[in-house]
């Protein structure tokens, strides 16, 4: 009965959407197409939307079908179904409408911006109709199953209803097993995009994208010829003394050339949770407020190298994990991290694994959040989380995963056990403490528990422990320290970029390696890996984006940054922005980083902006999407 109503209403829903696009749709043979690969969609999607029934009834009493209740609940529980997959219908045609395409990643991303979302369609929908249409099409449904004897047939019978599952959890099986042969991916090219799109099953292809993480850059967002997008992101990328590693225009590898002998330092690279620089005094924003939280970075700032106009790429812990290991844009939907196809890529890891480095993840707690752990372990990195330690190594946990202290100790241990195996090493450590709900042990800071800013300082605290244990170990004389943020905090949930919510801090540190300094140029956070490799000498042929910003090649003109979200993408340098947005849209202007004011400005200079934006994006994704980002096409 369910599945039936199901594949009726997928029905209605593609025909209402063809009466939508009547003027824009190919009224050829490939409309039967449609129809028929829509079908197998909605089949597959049936079989899908079944699971939680099966599941209530085999939680539920034999007794209770057998009641006189189980119509009545069979009943409301149909007409509430019938609700959820109308208002489905609903919403794939309003989004229809805005977009001309089933559901995507956009609408994945709608779910991230929930409070904009809602108040864009309070406003702009008139919901209190709508809801009551639902309502009264839910009811009549279940009116409908009633009057057709269809709840009495379900709640019928002696036999245990989950018998009756038995047939049609088998073909449920069989399709969902086809489906892993032959996905909505796969789905033939039609003559018309449009019949394309209504060949797609609406739930289907949200959960499709979701598993993808991925906006289709070429069909959403500006875009130019492909060879002039992959020759101008060239001339951009190269340096005047990081020289093109070929002279085919798709090749975008650059030579890293240094004289002299490489250092092989250790290198710990320490990502911070959510470390605005707003929360270091050194950045003088709400300094009153906040001086007294990061007294061990602040001294470390002032011992190592300083970057103090750096800036994020993303709002996610996965952006900044991309930026840091793979060093390249973001290109629109989700992070590289979590998209199919990530696998034995170019990394700051493989670069040091190929010289000998032991490489590592430490992070504190379940590495198979964010798909770090498929990310890390198939990109060659050895995954250390919270799963992979005994009880007696965690004195403290929450929802998130250990104390920041416990990870620090796990870092030290695996330092300890490469430097007794001789084996220089890179680690990379993810810290967690700085979440909901911000506890961590007492008696570490004068603050109480259960406030960011505790965290934060907590966080510092566990940091400064840290080193001063690290000074005594055998290897920290060749050690460098790298403390970075992942990205800040407060900068998800914006529909529209604010640029001053991706000012991050970085700082390099080992006094007995580092002299001290202050960095006050622009640049981005996929920087510091190849400006970290520069300090050590390194000479190898690179693919990533980032540049080393030392380097005499990298004057005021290369200033630049990438900052997004989860739809749009920002290319800024020195006073001028460009964003791109779905549907081919954007906005050029003025910028002013510190302010955060965007002034939009059309000239000539502007149009230059664009073309350079839509020229380095287009060729990230291109890059990503052919397979042009993986290891072995990058290496010496």
């Amino acid at each position: 009965m369910l599945a039936t109503l199901f594949l009726i209403l997928a029905l209605f829903t593609r025909l209402a959407l063809l009466f939508q696009a009547r003027n824009d749709v190919a009224w050829d043979l490939s409309l039967l197409g449609s129809f028929g690969f829509g079908l197998w969609y909605d089949l597959l999607a049936a079989c899908y939307a079944l699971v939680p029934w099966f599941l209530l009834t085999l939680l539920l009493p034999v007794m209770l079908w057998r009641s006189k209740a189980a119509p009545w609940i069979v009943a409301v529980l149909t007409g509430l179904y019938a609700v959820a997959l109308i208002f489905i219908g609903v919403a794939e045609w309003f989004f229809w409408d805005e977009f001309q395409v089933r559901f995507n990643f956009i609408a994945v991303d709608y779910l991230i911006f929930t409070q904009e979302v809602i108040d864009n369609i309070q406003q702009s929908y008139p919901m209190p109709l709508i809801f009551t249409g639902l309502g009264l099409a839910g009811a009549g449904v279940a009116w409908g199953a009633w009057r057709l004897g269809a709840v009495q047939w379900v709640c019928a019978g002696d036999a245990a209803w989950t018998r009756r599952l038995v047939p049609v959890l088998g073909i449920t099986v069989v399709v969902i097993g086809i489906s892993n042969v032959f996905s909505q991916s796969q789905l033939p090219r039609f003559n018309d995009e449009f019949n394309r799109e209504l060949a797609k099953d609406g739930p289907y292809a949200f959960c499709a994208a979701f598993w993808e993480s991925e906006i289709d850059y070429e069909r959403f967002y500006l875009k130019q010829n492909t060879d002039k997008a992959l020759a101008r992101a060239k001339e951009l990328l190269t340096l005047s003394d990081t020289p093109p590693a070929s002279t085919d225009p798709h090749d975008l590898r650059r030579f890293i050339k240094h004289e002299g002998p490489e250092k092989r330092h250790n290198i710990v690279f320490v990502s911070v949770e959510s470390l605005s620089a707003a929360f270091m005094s050194h950045f003088k924003v709400n300094f009153k407020m906040r001086s007294y939280l990061t007294p061990n970075l602040d001294r470390l700032a002032d011992e190592g190298i300083l970057f103090t106009n750096l800036y994020a790429t993303g709002t996610r812990t996965v952006r900044g994990l991309e930026a840091l290991t793979l060093c390249v844009p973001p290109t629109p939907g989700q992070s590289i991290v979590w998209r199919p196809k990530n696998t034995n890529l170019f990394t700051s890891g493989s670069l040091c694994r190929r010289r000998g480095y032991d490489v590592s993840y430490v992070y504190g707690g379940d590495a198979m959040f964010d798909n770090m752990r498929n990310y890390f372990s198939r990109n060659n990195y050895r995954v250390i989380d919270r799963g992979s330690k005994p009880e007696s190594e965690i004195t403290f946990q929450n929802a998130w995963g250990v104390a920041d202290e416990d990870l620090f100790r796990w870092a030290t241990q695996e330092a300890d056990s490469s430097h007794a195996a001789n084996k220089p090493f890179f680690m990379h450590v993810m810290t967690v403490s700085n979440h909901r709900p911000f506890t961590f042990p007492e008696n570490r800071i004068d603050m109480p528990q259960g406030s960011r800013d505790a965290a934060v300082k907590y966080t510092d605290w566990c940091i400064g422990d840290f080193l001063e244990k690290a000074k005594t170990k055998p290897w920290f004389a060749n050690t460098i320290f790298v403390i970075v943020a992942d990205h800040c905090h407060g900068s998800a949930g914006r529909m529209e970029l604010d640029v001053t919510k991706y000012h991050i801090p970085a700082i390099v540190w080992n006094p007995q390696l580092i002299q001290p300094r202050v960095y006050d140029r622009l640049c981005s956070q996929i920087d510091i890996v190849p400006t970290l490799f520069g300090m050590m000498n390194w000479s190898y042929t690179t693919r990533s984006f980032g540049q080393d910003v030392f380097s005499p090649g990298y004057t005021t003109e290369e200033e630049r940054i990438y900052v997004s979200n989860y739809q749009k993408i920002a290319y800024i340098t020195q006073g001028e922005l460009a964003i791109l947005k779905p549907k081919q849209e954007f906005t050029t202007g003025k910028v002013d980083l510190k302010a955060g004011t965007i002034t939009p400005d059309k000239s000539e200079l502007s149009k230059h902006q664009l073309d350079d934006t839509i020229s380095l994006y287009q060729s990230a994704s291109w890059l990503f999407r052919n397979g042009h980002l993986g290891a072995e096409t990058a290496m010496p």
